[in-house]
């Protein structure tokens, strides 16, 4: 929708590039914010990248401009900056480097001077290390940007969480134009879709007698360096928590999850603990939670010893798993006003976290062996 005047693709992604700000990236995934401008009509294998951002934790953002009352763009667009995605996951940062060099008629190292221009304290070989893993993991945001995106757009976020292999973080948004006579053009931004990270299974392969498979991680280590002042504050206040023991010998210790939560595997494939903070709304909480495909199924099983779980976790809510929908879940809340200091919020996760786990891994264990 809005008001285009002749105004062409080029132009919406020139006015992105000079205003970042304009991409609600706090609204798609945080983790890929603040924007930095890296270039514009990045040479990939698979075609020229509209505009390509960059933040100082070394993750990459692809955009793709698209006005989408041309239903040629509504055929291509998601092919295309899939394959963009493609493309660049196979690229070293000299690879990066070199390709952003000639986009931008710059020499050096062209990422990393942008980035260090927002944090003037940046590392480089931090930022470089970071940078590099990314792209070996895949971890992009891509973004399709166009001045008036329809309802019928949407499906196309379904399609790629349906299809993708790479582990990015996907976004519509709507750059609405308005024209106010000789007072000037307002541009209205707003995210009309987005995905959840998809998430991949590593394989690892172990030689000796014999080769073998093993399934390694849900989703990659996520990288440290690098990070926000903001984010490294949440991480420090996590880290307490991930060195904390269970009652369960067998139990790993959790791991920290940007932004502000961290997560406690379970012994079922895809099924996993999270604990967390909202700042926004005051509260901290346990929740039992997986991929989409796998938790339905676990929550029914366990929905079966509703009573006795219960009895071993008197906290728990009963929540719906979804709205609209009979199935329960379990979690178990708390104010952060309740707690007089950090640590004693701490204390009452690591309690419930102990509780969980005994609650739900032999559970889970014998569900796994079953199949």
């Amino acid at each position: 929708m809005g008001f285009t005047d002749g105004r062409n693709e080029a132009w919406l992604r020139d006015l992105l590039t000079d205003n970042p700000d304009l991409l609600p990236i706090e609204e798609v995934d945080p983790s890929f914010a603040p924007l930095v401008p890296l270039c514009t009509e990045l040479s990939t294998e698979a075609g020229p990248v509209d505009a390509v951002f960059i933040s100082p934790s070394g993750r990459l953002t692809l955009v793709e401009c698209k006005l989408w009352r041309n239903p040629e763009a509504r055929r291509k667009v998601i092919a295309q900056i899939l394959d963009y995605a493609r493309a660049v996951s196979k690229w070293s940062y000299a690879d990066l480097q070199r390709r952003v060099a000639v986009a931008t008629c710059l020499k050096g190292n062209v990422p990393f001077d942008a980035a260090r221009e927002l944090q003037p304290d940046l590392d480089e070989a931090a930022f470089v290390d970071a940078t590099a893993r990314a792209l070996r993991e895949g971890r992009f945001l891509l973004l399709l940007a166009g001045d008036g995106i329809r309802e019928g757009i949407t499906g196309m976020a379904e399609l790629i969480t349906r299809n993708a292999s790479l582990g990015f973080s996907f976004g519509l948004v709507e750059v609405a134009l308005y024209q106010f006579g000789e007072q000037g053009l307002v541009v209205q931004p707003r995210v009309v879709a987005k995905t959840e990270t998809i998430e991949r299974t590593f394989v690892h392969l172990q030689a000796g007698d014999g080769v073998s498979l093993q399934e390694v991680a849900e989703e990659a280590e996520v990288e440290v360096r690098g990070e926000t002042p903001k984010m490294a504050d949440e991480r420090a206040w996590w880290e307490p928590l991930t060195r904390i023991s269970f009652d369960d010998p067998e139990q790993e210790a959790p791991t920290y999850r940007p932004r502000n939560h961290i997560r406690v595997s379970m012994p079922y494939p895809g099924i996993w603990l999270t604990a967390y903070r909202y700042m926004t709304d005051g509260i901290c909480g346990i929740f039992l939670t997986g991929k989409k495909n796998e938790l339905p199924r676990v929550l029914d099983t366990l929905n079966e010893e509703r009573d006795q779980i219960l009895i071993e976790l008197p906290n728990v809510t009963s929540e719906r798993y979804q709205n609209n929908s009979d199935r329960l879940g379990f979690a178990s809340y708390a104010q952060l006003d309740d707690f007089a200091t950090d640590d004693e919020c701490r204390a009452w996760l690591a309690q419930q976290l102990n509780k969980f786990v005994n609650a739900f891994r032999p559970r889970l264990k014998a569900m796994a062996r079953q199949g």
